[in-house]
């Protein structure tokens, strides 16, 4: 299930050739030092993220916690992962976390904790915007959407630390951006985003 990407080094977007980065990392600076992505949004790692979110299924989440942290390990060195300091899921607005009973990203992250050895910080960001599904949205109206969606909990102290957010898939950028504004609030030293899929949408 592991299979090797042509993407952009930056923002782990698919191209089509072996250039190292996208027209749009060479225009325009994103704010998270990398991204890296086990695959592009195909087969099966959409319907294991859809079985995991909406059917419950949670050892879909283990799966995808192992495939990504295998991923992680045969793209950055010993030295590099070690170097982290938090991992840190994307979090979901206390109403949908509810509805849900869970949430994916944290699953996940749960997992890559385990395997790269890396703390895993738990309620250090809070999703204080209940924001409408970003699916079918537009990037201007993802963007809106997002605006100090997050924010640091208080006696959270992350200046100077190095952190990699998880995420299950990263499609405009929209949400890994507005957390990225928060941790840069904070002074963070580096943020890393990892997702399981990364996708596009050109609207």
């Amino acid at each position: 299930m592991l299979q090797p990407r042509t993407c952009c080094q930056y923002c782990g977007l698919s191209l089509l050739t072996t250039q190292p980065f996208c027209g749009d990392c060479l225009t325009h600076e994103h704010l998270f030092t990398q991204l890296h992505a086990l695959s592009s949004y195909q087969a099966p790692y959409p319907k294991l993220i859809k079985q995991l979110k909406y059917s419950h299924q949670l050892i879909a989440g283990e799966l995808l916690g192992q495939l990504l942290a295998l991923s992680i390990a045969s793209h950055f060195s010993k030295q590099q992962i070690a170097r982290i300091n938090y991992l840190i899921a994307v979090p979901l607005h206390p109403k949908k976390l509810r509805q849900r009973g869970f949430n994916q990203a944290q699953l996940i992250a749960k997992v890559v904790s385990t395997h790269l050895n890396i703390t895993l910080l738990t309620g250090a960001i809070e999703r204080k915007k209940e924001t409408q599904a970003q699916e079918g949205l537009s990037i201007a109206k993802r963007r809106k959407n997002l605006r100090a969606a997050f924010a640091v909990t208080k006696n959270t102290h992350l200046q100077g630390k190095h952190i990699a957010i998880v995420d299950d898939v990263v499609t405009t950028g929209a949400t890994i951006n507005s957390l990225c504004q928060c941790l840069q609030a904070q002074k963070v030293a580096s943020i890393s985003v990892f997702c399981i899929c990364r996708t596009d949408v050109r609207k």
